[in-house]
């Protein structure tokens, strides 16, 4: 029979014959993520996930079996969310099962008191706040793939969504975690995350795409939806003001959930295309939002005197209104690239001292590293800030790179390299919200340096056969 069809046929007896897929199916299901290396080479016939089998469990308990499984087999894991990560993580590139959490979408239980709640981790986003909205309630996680994130999704990839700068990126979000370590022990971290019973175990997991295990449910906050919204929208003379600005707004505790500072570039061209409206300056937009609308009229106020004192030019908030309407569009065609572009989001972050000396090294990095024949664009914004800095995200295009799959290849990854070299050369983390992936795995020594030896030491620990997700994070 072989190892496969031995594999397959007590995959069967965990989760049932319809829940388990033979490598043919598996490896058109699960091809790609929506990395565009991924999905070059699905199209070019040579897909980089090549899962031998998929599963899909509907219980922890399943997961759990699962995993003991494949330790007893030495076979390679992959857990699956929505498929939406943009960095390469959810690849199966050494073969073995993907375990598709989707099976898992249960909204355990609701606390309107605490307003927590525990759902499992194959509930997408978009899904989760249709179920919480009639209830007045908001898991405030909006991510841009939100029709497809999930939960355990954006907790493996520390995901983040266009609500962050008021209501966090998803660690803040995340109380509590119930995962299937990588030996198939369930494991449930400390209901809250505030207390001093050694580590933080929980917030080990946000981030580890899957190499240290499966999150298969978590206890997340909730907040009730806010009955009052405003918005202002402000450009600015030069970029410097526009940042001058979210520093003074974030420094000085006022939280708008959406602040984004277009650069002139992403202004005119991006923005003005969503909101059609013509903008030739840095463009802030900021929205306000919350319980008691006095309040949130006042934030919004005081905001707008701080961009006033910097010379910003009041713009109509109906722009912003319609940016939060469309905020959506940026990520679906027209908008979206598609085949045979080559695209990519370098978004690294850093504090306000270095933030505005890595934004002119990365843009200007990742534009010599294109030859002038490819007419490379470029979008930046910085769309998520924090008290004590904030992130670019800077979105690359080439219309048509060479036709030859490997050609594409390196100079895609020629542009990658140069921009986040300089970004940490300018004093930058390598990734603020998409995870590391495949993309940005071979930048992770020099991110942690000797670091990474702790890193390494934790996952033989928790991970003895090196089965989940084997390669990835550098791991």
């Amino acid at each position: 029979m072989g190892l496969v069809g031995t594999l397959r046929d007590a995959l069967a007896g965990i989760v049932g014959d319809a829940n388990v897929m033979a490598a043919d199916e598996a490896r058109v299901h699960y091809a790609n993520d929506q990395y565009w290396y991924a999905i070059a080479a699905t199209g070019a016939g040579q897909p980089v996930s090549r899962p031998d089998l998929a599963v899909r469990p509907s219980r922890t308990e399943q997961v759990a079996a699962i995993v003991r499984l494949a330790n007893e087999h030495r076979v390679p894991i992959t857990p699956w969310g929505g498929g939406s990560g943009v960095q390469g993580a959810a690849n199966a590139t050494e073969g073995g099962i993907v375990v598709d959490l989707r099976g898992m979408q249960r909204v355990r239980s609701i606390d309107q008191k605490s307003l927590t709640c525990i759902v499992e981790a194959g509930l997408a986003c978009r899904d989760f706040e249709a179920q919480l909205n009639p209830m007045g309630l908001s898991f405030t996680h909006y991510p841009a793939s939100a029709e497809w994130a999930t939960i355990g999704g954006s907790i493996a990839a520390r995901g983040s969504g266009v609500l962050s700068t008021k209501y966090g990126k998803i660690e803040e979000h995340v109380l509590s975690v119930e995962w299937v370590t990588p030996t198939g022990e369930i494991v449930n971290t400390p209901n809250v995350p505030r207390h001093a019973a050694g580590p933080e175990l929980t917030q080990l997991l946000v981030g580890a795409e899957g190499t240290f295990g499966i999150v298969t449910a978590a206890n997340v906050k909730l907040h009730l939806l806010p009955k009052h919204r405003v918005f202002s929208v402000f450009a600015f003379a030069n970029q410097s003001d526009g940042v001058e600005a979210g520093r003074r707004i974030m420094t000085t505790g006022l939280k708008p959930p959406v602040m984004r500072l277009y650069d002139v570039h992403a202004a005119a061209h991006s923005l003005a295309r969503a909101v059609e409206m013509p903008l030739d300056k840095p463009t802030l937009v900021m929205m306000f939002d919350g319980e008691y609308p006095e309040l949130v009229e006042l934030e919004a106020q005081i905001a707008s005197k701080l961009c006033r004192e910097l010379n910003g030019i009041e713009l109509p908030p109906s722009i912003g209104a319609l940016w939060w309407d469309r905020r959506y569009v940026f990520y679906y065609p027209p908008y979206a690239p598609e085949l045979p572009s080559i695209w990519g989001t370098i978004d690294v972050v850093a504090d306000f001292e270095h933030i505005e000396t890595v934004y002119t090294a990365t843009t200007t990095a990742i534009r010599a590293a294109c030859p002038t024949e490819y007419n490379l664009s470029l979008n930046t914004h910085f769309s998520h800030w924090y008290e004590w800095g904030s992130m670019i995200y800077a979105r690359m295009k080439v219309p048509k790179g060479p036709d030859r799959l490997e050609d594409a290849k390196a100079l895609h990854d020629r542009i990658i390299k140069a921009g986040v070299e300089a970004a940490l050369e300018a004093g930058a983390v390598i990734n603020d919200h998409h995870g590391v992936g495949m993309r940005l795995a071979p930048y992770m020594q020099a991110q942690y340096g000797d670091g990474m030896l702790a890193l390494q030491r934790i996952k033989a620990a928790l991970d003895p056969n090196d089965l989940f997700c084997p390669g990835k994070l550098s791991l």
